[in-house]
């Protein structure tokens, strides 16, 4: 969805539904609400499934308690991922940084005993999401999956476009209203040592869909000719409140 194994999937994170608003009253309601607080101990997890829709194994994730400061000052919050088909016990630590108004993903980190140490493949992700998801925006964001030390690489340039979803979204956790839908083009495609696109160019479409106060709730992965390839669905979650969202 998206983590160091899944580029457009790593669903962390983001409360019943509206029932009975208007479309209206609805959308008004989106955009004033927090749709990834990344709440310290909040929890997810997630069914991740073939467009056939059977179950390939489960994603988790959690917010670490302790916020990271990274080498540019930035405030960060630590998620640790989890893949249930890799090792259940192997955790992956993904950063997500505020600067200029949008979240961005640093996905080059790696545990040494309790201490994270960068990996060297320089992967994160530029403009994940706006601080503040609203409907009917649109960002370019920027992925390096990884950059070798001869320079080259795989990269990934994306196109988002939010809007405000007039259904409700049902999943394995229940139904949810009020979601914000982000649609997104993605163009994959492997970089030379001189830093020059090579070889062919393969495009994905995506469409996640944001709760109010819960986070991300559902993800679908489409190719060219609009055939399901994944899907990425929450199953359980549990929200800690008490603090003020991660800004």
């Amino acid at each position: 969805m998206r983590g160091r194994r899944w580029w457009r999937f790593s669903p962390v994170l983001l409360v019943a539904a509206l029932g009975g608003c208007s479309a209206l009253v609805a959308r008004r309601d989106a955009d004033r609400a927090d749709f990834f607080p990344l709440t310290p101990q909040s929890h997810w997890e997630y069914v991740v499934s073939d467009g056939h829709g059977s179950q390939r194994f489960r994603f988790l994730a959690t917010v670490r308690q302790n916020p990271f400061v990274d080498p540019d000052g930035r405030p960060c919050r630590v998620v640790d991922e989890r893949y249930t088909d890799i090792s259940a016990e192997e955790t992956v630590p993904v950063l997500y940084c505020v600067e200029g108004g949008f979240l961005h993903r640093v996905m080059s980190l790696e545990y040494r005993g309790e201490q994270l140490q960068d990996n060297g493949l320089r992967s994160g992700e530029l403009k994940f999401l706006p601080t503040h998801l609203t409907r009917d925006s649109t960002w370019q964001g920027f992925t390096n999956a990884y950059r070798l030390p001869d320079g080259s690489g795989y990269v990934v340039e994306q196109l988002h476009h939010s809007t405000a979803a007039t259904e409700q979204v049902s999943v394995p956790a229940g139904r949810f209203g009020g979601c914000m839908r982000v649609d997104t083009t993605a163009v994959h495609y492997a970089l030379s040592p001189e830093g020059e696109p090579v070889g062919k160019r393969v495009t994905f479409y995506y469409a996640d869909w944001y709760a109010p106060g819960i986070g991300l709730v559902k993800t679908e992965q489409r190719n060219a000719q609009s055939e399901v390839l994944a899907m990425i669905e929450l199953d359980r979650y549990d929200i800690i409140g008490g603090e003020a969202p991660f800004r």
